[in-house]
C-alpha cells in the first residue's frame, strides 16, 4: 500500500501579520495535481488542519475545497485527525456523514480508538487531547501526564490488534527516543504542556507497522522510518527557513516501509537575508524575508525602505546590536561604589554597542556628567 503522509497544514495561519492562506491554497492545489501522476491508495493529515480553534471562514472554505478535491479527483480515502491547534469538536462536525465518501475525520478522543480497515490495512485515528481530558474519559487517576494517557490508549488498541495485518497509527504529539533524542522543533509549534511532561516515548509504538505523526514542523524520523513526522507543508517561522519542506509517500507492507519524499515548490519561499542595509537595497524579491542587518548604526525607517523592494519583508534585526545585548554588565556592589558615573557609562556603551568609546567621546561624556552635578 502507498500512502501520502501529510500534517500541520495550519490553514489560516498568520506569520508576522502576513496571511499564509494564499500560499497554502497554492501548495495544496499543486499537491493534488502532482498526486494525479502518482499511484497512492490513501492520504493522511496527522493533525493541525487549522492554525487555531476558531479558524477564519476563508480557512474553513479552503479546507472544504481541498478535501473535496482529494476525495472526488484522486478517489482515495482521506484520514484527518485533530491536532493541538484544532478545536476537536468543530473538526469532527459532520464526520459520520462524510465517512460515506471515505473522508474519515476524527476530532475527539473516544474510549475506543476509531479503526478504519482498507484492503487489509488498519488505520487507527488518535486525535490530540490533553491528559486531563483522557484521565476523565477513562476514569483512571493513575494518568499523570501525556505519556501515561498515550500508554493507556495504545494498550487498549493492542488488546484487539491483529499483528499479522498492517497496522498504522495516526497521531499528533511530541514523540521522542529517550535514549537518543535528535528531534528538531521550531518556534511556530505550540507547547503541549509545561516542561517535559509533553514527551512520549517512541517505544510505546513498537507494535505498529507505521506511525504517521504531526506536530513537529521539520520532516524527520523518530528512531526509525517506522515512526515519522511529515512536517508542516510550508515554513511558518524564521526558525524554519532552513527546512526543506516535503510530504512523504510511504510504501508499506509487513516486510517494512519505504519513504519517498515529495517536494512541492511553494508560491513564496521564506528566507533570511544578511548584510548591510546598502547591500540589501541592491536586491529585490517577492519571498518572505527576515533581514539581519550588519550595520553598526541604526538606519532610519529601514523596514519601510526595504519593503519598497521586498514587499513581503517579515522582520528586521541588527545582528551587531543583538550580539552586544547578549553580553551582560558584571558589576558587584564594590565596583559600583568605586567606579565613576562616566566610567560606568563607558562600560555600558562598549558592551551594548560593541564599540570602543574613544578618549574624545569619553571627555564629552565626563563633561556632561560634571555639568549635571554642578547644576544640582
Amino acid at each position: 500500500m502507498r500512502i501520502l503522509h501529510t500534517a500541520d497544514w495550519h490553514l489560516g495561519k498568520m506569520v508576522n501579520d502576513f496571511s499564509m492562506l494564499e500560499g497554502q491554497s497554492y501548495y495544496l492545489n499543486a499537491l493534488i495535481e502532482t498526486l494525479k501522476t502518482k499511484e497512492i491508495d490513501a492520504i493522511i493529515m496527522a493533525g493541525d488542519l487549522y492554525d487555531r480553534s476558531l479558524p477564519p471562514k476563508e480557512a474553513v472554505a479552503l479546507a472544504n475545497t481541498i478535501l473535496t478535491r482529494m476525495i472526488k479527483e484522486l478517489q482515495v480515502p482521506v484520514f484527518v485527525i485533530a491536532g493541538n491547534h484544532d478545536s476537536n469538536e468543530r473538526v469532527e462536525y459532520g464526520s459520520l456523514l462524510l465517512a460515506d465518501s471515505q473522508l474519515y475525520i476524527e476530532g475527539t478522543v473516544k474510549k475506543e480508538t476509531r479503526k478504519i480497515s482498507l484492503n487489509g490495512t488498519n488505520f487507527y485515528l488518535l486525535p490530540f487531547a490533553d491528559h486531563v481530558f483522557i484521565r476523565e474519559l477513562l476514569q483512571d487517576d493513575s494518568i499523570k501526564n501525556i505519556e501515561d494517557a498515550t500508554r493507556m490508549q495504545i494498550e487498549a488498541i493492542k488488546a484487539t490488534m491483529d499483528p499479522d495485518e498492517v497496522n498504522i497509527l495516526i497521531a499528533h504529539g511530541y514523540i521522542i527516543d529517550y535514549a537518543q533524542d535528535t528531534s528538531e522543533t521550531s518556534d511556530s509549534e505550540r507547547p503541549l504542556s509545561i516542561g517535559t511532561a509533553e514527551y512520549v516515548n517512541v517505544h510505546l509504538f513498537d507494535d505498529f507497522d507505521y506511525v504517521a505523526l504531526g506536530h513537529l514542523h521539520k520532516a524527520q524520523k523518530v528512531s526509525s522510518d517506522k515512526v515519522r513526522y511529515s512536517g508542516s507543508i510550508l515554513k511558518y517561522s524564521k526558525s524554519e527557513t532552513a527546512h526543506k519542506k516535503q510530504v512523504s509517500i510511504v510504501t508499506i507492507d509487513k516486510s517494512g516501509v519505504a519513504i519517498e519524499p515529495l517536494y512541492i515548490k511553494p508560491l513564496r519561499d521564506m528566507r533570511i537575508v544578511r548584510g548591510t542595509f546598502a547591500e540589501c537595497m541592491k536586491g529585490q524579491s517577492d519571498d518572505y524575508l527576515f533581514f539581519e542587518l550588519e550595520d553598526t548604526e541604526y538606519v532610519m525607517d529601514a523596514m519601510n525602505q526595504l519593503r519598497l523592494r521586498y514587499p513581503q519583508a517579515m522582520g528586521l534585526e541588527y545582528v551587531t546590536q543583538r550580539q552586544a545585548e547578549t553580553v551582560s554588565l558584571q558589576h558587584n556592589q564594590e565596583d559600583l561604589q568605586r567606579a565613576t558615573l562616566p566610567e560606568l557609562f563607558k562600560d555600558f556603551y562598549e558592551q551594548y554597542r560593541n564599540l570602543e568609546l574613544d578618549e574624545e567621546a569619553f571627555k564629552v561624556v565626563s563633561d556632561a556628567f560634571a555639568a549635571v552635578e554642578r547644576d544640582e
